[in-house]
């Protein structure tokens, strides 16, 4: 990023090439369709280049990355209404991923060896809840560096890490039984 903030070309072509395409899979995941995507990884690598001086040392700079896509998604979109005014209690998500049954654990890793299965399950879940999950499961990200990217706390991203993963396999388990 030092380099970056110098202008050097080289630099940004390599930053690139190694982030361009997973960031633009982040974009196209979550934007709303169209050129919207495309738009914000431009948005996006012209912000590094004009910015990348601010970048803080410490931090991550794939989350600094994923953060400025965010935002330039965010501009695109129309805003929802945010957080839901009520959260389903944790033991209500566990029943539905079935948490404690015998042969779950199985049934799960086979429901999500089924690509076409998972991408359902995981399109059942709010944008918040799919966001946290790519990123974390999808794409590697710490819970700072995920936290980082999506302007939350890391409690905060425990949190809606573990409500989304237990609607995640609540749907599994709901398009399983649906099918069979």
């Amino acid at each position: 990023m030092q380099a970056i903030a110098g202008r050097d070309e080289a630099a940004f072509e390599q930053l690139v090439r190694r982030h361009g395409p997973r960031l633009l899979r982040y974009c196209e995941r979550f934007s709303p369709g169209g050129t919207a995507a495309e738009d914000a990884v431009q948005e996006t690598l012209a912000a590094v280049w004009e910015n990348a001086a601010q970048w803080r040392g410490g931090a991550s700079a794939r989350a600094w990355l994923w953060s400025i896509a965010r935002h330039a998604l965010q501009r695109d979109r129309r805003k929802k209404s945010g957080e839901p005014t009520e959260l389903e209690p944790l033991d209500t998500l566990a029943v539905e991923a079935g948490w404690g049954e015998a042969g779950a654990q199985r049934s799960l890793e086979a429901a999500v060896a089924d690509r076409e299965q998972a991408q359902r399950a995981l399109g059942a879940l709010d944008s918040g809840g799919r966001e946290v999950v790519w990123l974390v499961d999808g794409e590697g990200f710490s819970i700072e560096e995920a936290a980082e990217a999506l302007g939350s706390s890391t409690a905060a991203i425990k949190s809606r890490l573990h409500r989304a993963r237990l609607r995640f396999v609540a749907a599994l388990r709901k398009e399983a039984a649906d099918a069979g």
